[in-house]
């Protein structure tokens, strides 16, 4: 259903609009956060994946997606939230890095949404919480929702 909505919403407007104010709304740690629609290639259940040894800890593993390997960390892990099961509502967000694709894991993925820019404030000075501080872009305001979002480029490229 979400996969649907984002390829509608994809094809409904141009790049640049899709890419300023569209975003697929995900959860973590009981927070909703954003990540451009653009940047998404696809998600996909949590599936066989191999472990990687001696990779750091955020990396969840690799799996075979088509043909293609790709890498895929634990967004719980990558930030130091608590660990939670997998049930059958976690996801793999696929999104492509420098070329090569990789996935993170997510609690769930809830919808794609637009934050129009004037619904977008930067987070004060104080309140950013330091392992997350830099990957935030700002957060989007919304009636009663406040959805984070976020940098996926920072994510991946940080060690």
């Amino acid at each position: 259903m979400v996969q649907e909505s984002l390829r509608e919403a994809m094809h409904e407007d141009t790049e640049d609009e899709i890419e300023r104010d569209q975003y697929l709304v995900f959860s973590g740690q009981y927070q909703e956060f954003g990540i451009q629609a653009m940047r998404i290639q696809e998600i996909v259940p949590l599936s066989g994946m191999t472990k990687v040894p001696s990779a750091p800890p955020h990396i969840e593993g690799i799996l075979n997606l088509r043909g293609r390997l790709v890498s895929v960390i634990d967004f719980r892990k990558r930030f130091g939230f608590p660990p939670k099961d997998h049930d059958e509502d976690t996801r793999i967000i696929m999104v492509e890095h420098h070329g090569f694709p990789t996935g993170v894991i997510v609690d769930s993925v809830a919808e794609v949404i637009r934050i129009p820019d004037e619904k977008v404030q930067q987070l004060p000075e104080y309140s950013t919480v330091a392992v997350m501080e830099g990957y935030i872009t700002g957060v989007g305001m919304l009636d009663k929702r406040l959805v984070i979002l976020l940098d996926i480029d920072r994510i991946l490229s940080a060690n």
